[in-house]
């Protein structure tokens, strides 16, 4: 999970650096399932890669980590109300060109078993479009009509042979002592990077919260309204600054900061002011470059992959393209998000304060994450909660 968590970092500290001037939201979760699903079917130096990348020993360790992953979520959750705990669902598939079918082992053991997915054999020469139309119906439904269009009928080719995709949804509650009235909301002046300001809806309450304050910056903490099976809440990474959100990435970039675990153990205390604005936006980034920003690849030799994919005559493969796009709305009752990310293969032709405020007016980092595993749903940059793209 450290290394998608960099990758989110990187995102995130490149959209600053770059004055983007936009919300940023992406899902390490979705890209670590995408790339172990890579990793369990390679063998050879690109095995060692990508288990150097993921920190991991071996296989059985990236189906082990997988298997908890997978358990963190719940089928389809369609049976399940809101109301009785978050929901959270994943669904991953594969889509193979005929004439270069998966393995019987990779098919059955690796994405059947564990990663409950489903395998469509298409044909990328003579449908490419079709299969487009098709991997952008399954990404409406996984991500429950939030994420649409995931790919453009031009972005993919004919010698497309493989795309390897996972859908997650996430849909909380804030707990009984955490919710805020919307009668209390009001418009407060939010500043942006460049010293503007606009107005936002800003939500506020009365409650005692889970804060810190560090070196630099604030967390807050609001858990989402719990289950027996997981535990789930969102933070607020509030830089002490208006213009201190690339210092606070700076900072979690050079010591893997988001996954440091005094910043999750927060006191519950009385705020002497709290106020948090409504967002709701989507954002969409390709994965290759943001590893490329940060000096990392994903290389592998063709035949690594004899034991995922059946290549006749070993045929040059590469790793054409690995997206994400993701979504998320804050508002008074709770959270929805959801992120859809795809590969696709080609040939080759500090100290608690006892009373301190929080006022989130100035841009932010957010997170959700599941407490007992520590894995990182979403994580993003609020710039400007009125920015919807």
């Amino acid at each position: 999970m450290e290394f998608c968590t960099r990758i989110a970092n990187q995102l995130m500290l490149k959209g600053i650096q770059n004055r983007l001037g936009k919300n940023i939201v992406s899902s390490p979760l979705s890209i670590n399932v995408v790339l172990n699903m890579v990793t369990a079917g390679s063998k050879g130096r690109t095995l060692e890669s990508f288990l150097g990348l993921l920190g991991s020993k071996n296989v059985d360790e990236i189906n082990a980590t997988s298997r908890k992953m997978m358990a963190v979520t719940e089928g389809d959750g369609s049976s399940k109300d809101v109301r009785d705990g978050p929901i959270l669902t994943m669904v991953n598939g594969a889509w193979v060109d005929r004439k270069f079918p998966l393995v019987d082992k990779y098919k059955e053991h690796i994405l059947k078993g564990i990663f409950k997915g489903a395998v469509n054999i298409v044909d990328f020469e003579a449908k490419a479009n079709q299969v487009v139309d098709e991997i952008n119906s399954w990404a409406s439904t996984a991500s429950r009509g939030l994420i649409k269009n995931i790919l453009q009928h031009e972005s993919i080719f004919e010698d497309t042979i493989l795309i390897l995709a996972n859908g997650l949804y996430f849909k909380g509650i804030w707990g009984s002592c955490y919710k805020f009235d919307a009668r209390r909301t009001e418009k407060r002046k939010f500043y942006l990077l460049n010293g503007s300001t606009v107005s936002v809806p800003f939500m506020t309450s009365s409650e005692n919260y889970y804060c810190g304050s560090f070196d630099g910056f604030k967390v807050l903490k609001i858990p989402y309204q719990c289950c027996q099976a997981n535990n789930f809440s969102m933070y607020f990474f509030l830089p002490d600054e208006q213009d201190g959100l690339q210092d606070l990435l700076v900072k979690f970039d050079s010591n893997s900061g988001f996954l440091n675990k005094e910043y999750f153990e927060l006191k519950e205390m009385t705020l002497n002011e709290f106020w948090i604005p409504k967002f709701k936006f989507s954002f969409g980034f390709d994965v290759l470059k943001v590893m490329d920003d940060m000096g990392e690849s994903l290389s592998l030799n063709p035949r690594d992959l004899s034991e995922m994919i059946h290549n006749r005559g070993d045929a040059p493969i590469f790793i054409s393209k690995v997206f994400q796009k993701a979504y998320i709305e804050v508002n008074e009752k709770g959270t929805e998000a959801a992120a859809i990310t795809g590969i696709a293969y080609r040939l080759l032709c500090a100290r608690i304060c006892p009373k301190i405020s929080f006022v989130a007016d100035h841009p932010f980092v957010f997170m959700i994450r599941e407490e007992e595993s520590g894995l990182v749903l979403f994580t993003g940059t609020v710039t400007n909660p009125l920015q919807e793209g």
